[in-house]
């Protein structure tokens, strides 16, 4: 584990690990509320709509790129610090690139509430590390005499006590500010409704989709007789499909149709997909449900960046400017940011019009827009120039009144 290796202390073996609080409350759910189905982590991650939630959020989140910025009066522009570049563009530690740090934080938020990302520093106070934390493992406690929050982490036998201040923390749902309500605190009951009817329609398909029926004789049988002709009769409903059965002894058999609720149990599992996208926000489209149209399957890509995305975006930028720069970078205007315009990266239609837009409205020069698609600038120096929509001539050229 690299918190392991970070705190300097050696690794316990797989017996020496304790049960994660998660496991002990369900179990005990089953003992006192005789839960058939568990709506833990693991159950939940078996379910498609479920599983394809986490891994669009988390892949999302860690495509965004995040650096430092500068204000400067009106002006704004980039900051070139080394160590910073390093942890947030480069290697946040040597497991782990951004991408893969982004997608854990936010894994860790979906399934338990909250991600918290430790960010060690060296003598000088200055970050060398980011390492996220395994949020399943830890307990949070507060010190009544100072009112600071305290985070214990204990990792294969590794034990650490954090203060709120040495983490990064990504809440994907939160009351209080301290504790996080993730996927599992939000819809245990439609994950285990759902693990329930995906439990159901294995065996409804395992016997062919056919249900059993009734075998009536006119006389008493004993049960050696029963189980016999039960035992026949089964064979008739898996493996010897639409074969002739024979009966004998006044027997009579009456098959059991498909009953309403049985027959839409299916329906019942869309209706998950539903829930899981209210939950996530997650547009249904995007969970392989539903049949619309493009315009509005690609309105509804814009709502999730806009209204799921960008808060987690957000968040993060809020936190990153108050828990990993200094005081005095902090006063001279740096600031932590994303951009979230990298998922427009496989869209060139959108990405053209976007560009097009930012430099007819002199909010990007022809340059800046090449360099967002990895391409040198326009020989010369020309296009480090300025357009308006008067013609697309120059700035200039409209200030001075010219055609």
């Amino acid at each position: 584990m690299i918190l392991g290796r970070a705190l300097g202390r050696p690794r316990a073996s797989a017996a020496g690990r304790s049960q994660m609080a998660e496991d002990v409350q369900q179990m005990l759910r089953r003992i006192f509320k005789g839960m058939e189905e568990d709506a833990s982590r693991s159950a939940a991650e078996t379910l498609s709509p479920v599983a394809a939630a986490h891994r669009i959020l988390t892949n999302s989140f860690g495509l965004i790129p995040f650096g430092v910025y500068c204000k400067e009066g009106d002006a704004r522009h980039s900051v070139a610090d080394d160590a910073l570049e390093q942890v947030l563009k480069w290697r946040p530690n040597p497991r782990m690139s951004p991408f893969v740090c982004g997608k854990i934080l936010l894994s860790n938020a979906f399934w338990w509430g909250f991600g918290a990302c430790w960010n060690r520093r060296d003598e000088t106070g200055q970050v060398v590390e980011r390492i996220p934390l395994p949020s399943d493992c830890c307990s949070i406690r507060r010190d009544s005499q100072i009112g600071l929050y305290w985070y214990d982490y204990s990792v294969e036998g590794v034990s650490h006590t954090f203060a709120s201040y040495d983490l990064s923390f990504l809440y994907f749902e939160t009351y209080d500010g301290v504790h996080g309500r993730g996927m599992m605190h939000l819809a245990r009951e439609a994950v285990a409704a759902d693990a329930m009817a995906q439990r159901y329609g294995k065996k409804f398909y395992q016997n062919g989709a056919r249900l059993s029926g009734i075998v009536e004789v006119d006389t008493d049988a004993s049960k050696e007789t029963r189980d016999r002709v039960k035992g026949e009769f089964a064979q008739y409903a898996a493996d010897d499909a639409f074969k002739v059965a024979v009966l004998d002894h006044s027997m009579k058999y009456t098959p059991l149709g498909i009953s309403q609720s049985d027959a839409q149990f299916i329906e019942s599992r869309t209706f998950t997909v539903e829930e899981i996208s209210r939950f996530s926000g997650i547009p249904k489209y995007m969970l392989q449900s539903g049949k619309e149209a493009y315009n509005s399957n690609a309105q509804q890509r814009i709502d999730y960046v806009t209204d799921t995305l960008v808060p987690f975006v957000t968040q993060w930028e809020q936190e990153n400017t108050y828990k990993l720069l200094g005081a005095r970078q902090r006063e001279a205007g740096w600031y932590i940011k994303g951009n979230v315009s990298v998922l427009l990266r496989g869209d060139d239609t959108t990405r053209s019009q976007f560009y097009e837009r930012m430099v007819r409205n002199s909010i990007y020069c022809p340059d800046e827009c090449r360099a967002l698609e990895e391409k040198d600038p326009i020989p010369g120096g020309l296009g480090r120039q300025f357009f308006v929509s008067k013609n697309m001539g120059s700035l200039e050229t409209v200030l001075k009144g010219g055609e």
